[in-house]
């Protein structure tokens, strides 16, 4: 009988975790930068907008729009109070360094998964454990 080595086991559960991996860390950085979502006249393009609602609220669809509050007519309207023009130094660097972090955990991932992939006896299982990690997930999301 065959003894399980611990590499053995973290191969199959990285290659199942990969592309889960893969989504997270892509559609985290377009969530870091917010373009996931409208602001100051800046519409999402759908696909991004379902994805960034799949990331935080595991739906794939389009977040239903907020109703604006009713704004009164007239010289009576109350002024809103000015928006910073841009964001704080330390926010957005902060910002740059978690979208490098996604970025490196993206490059890590695809030669983990190419690795895991190419240096093996196992490729059937390897080949249907990555499927299966991509597949799964999909199917779930649509139903």
């Amino acid at each position: 009988m065959a003894r399980i080595t611990a590499r053995r086991v973290h191969g199959w559960s990285a290659l199942i975790a990969a592309p889960s991996l893969l989504f997270f860390a892509l559609t985290g950085i377009f969530q870091i930068f917010g373009f996931h979502e409208s602001h100051n006249g800046y519409v999402p393009v759908p696909i991004i907008e379902k994805l960034g609602e799949l990331h935080k609220k595991q739906a794939f669809r389009a977040k239903p729009p907020r109703p604006g509050p009713p704004r009164p007519a007239g010289d009576n309207a109350p002024q809103r109070p000015p928006r910073p023009a841009s964001t704080p130094v330390p926010t957005l660097l902060l910002r740059w360094f978690f979208a490098l972090v996604s970025a490196s955990l993206v490059v890590s991932t695809v030669l983990g998964v190419w690795i895991g992939l190419t240096q093996t006896r196992q490729k059937k299982l390897h080949y249907t454990l990555l499927a299966a990690g991509t597949l799964v997930p999909i199917i779930l999301a649509m139903l």
